[in-house]
């Protein structure tokens, strides 16, 4: 008999899966997945040992790109950061500590700030509010990026996702409306990138451009202005 281990990858984005056999401490297989496809990870003529195995998002051994990412607010209005890297009220702690809150009405566009692949989307909670019960409830869309990064806009409005997993999206298009939903004060975009970096989920430190090209740092206080709808 032939015996394998096999791994599936349901995804719309390449994963990361490791195999460690019982009583062992170190990895013995490693192997990126592309998206939608399954791969031979081993295959042995006698029986497998029990084994436990890790996966995550994205391939770790990729090289993250030095791109600079548009403003994610599809409106031509102006608006506040709230919290930014390193932020005290919830940014102090991975997989958060380079994300950006901007305050902004209930209802607003957000649109991408980098093409890419959308990932994952939940749009079905509708509360909100700074108790830990909401910690898991926010809404939000996952676009990975061609460098295995990938961006989270989070506590979107229920019932707002204008795009569809497996989509790809262009730089300024459409995707969902601001809302308060999941560990939230109040209507705002949380804004986010991140890698997979040996199996641990971190943040990328990450510029933004305005509409006539200047790059900055985000930072809290600072007074963003949106762009025109692409779509």
């Amino acid at each position: 008999n032939l015996y394998k281990i096999a791994a599936k990858n349901p995804f719309f984005a390449p994963i990361e899966v490791a195999i460690i056999f019982d009583g062992e401490k170190k990895f013995r297989y490693r192997k990126v997945i592309p998206p939608k496809q399954t791969l031979v990870i081993t295959k042995n003529n006698s029986e497998i040992a029990p084994f436990h195995y890790r996966w995550a998002l994205g391939d770790s051994k990729s090289k993250v790109a030095n791109y600079t990412y548009k403003i994610p607010i599809s409106s031509r209005k102006k608006y506040r950061i709230s919290q930014s890297f390193n932020g005290v009220f919830s940014h102090s702690k991975e997989p958060n500590i380079y994300a950006v809150d901007i305050a902004m009405e209930m209802g607003t566009y957000i649109s991408a700030a980098r093409e890419g692949v959308v990932v994952m989307i939940k749009d079905d909670y509708y509360m909100g509010g700074r108790n830990n019960y909401f910690l898991d409830k926010a809404n939000y869309i996952l676009i990975m990026h061609e460098d295995s990064t990938y961006a989270t806009y989070a506590h979107i409005l229920n019932d707002s996702a204008e795009v569809s997993i497996g989509q790809k999206v262009k730089v300024g298009q459409r995707l969902a409306r601001s809302g308060t939903s999941g560990f939230s004060t109040g209507p705002h975009l949380h804004f986010v990138v991140r890698k997979n970096i040996d199996f641990k989920t971190v943040s990328i430190p990450f510029m933004f451009e305005d509409e006539q090209g200047n790059t900055f740092r985000p930072q809290r206080g600072m007074i963003l202005k949106g762009f025109p709808p692409s779509n």
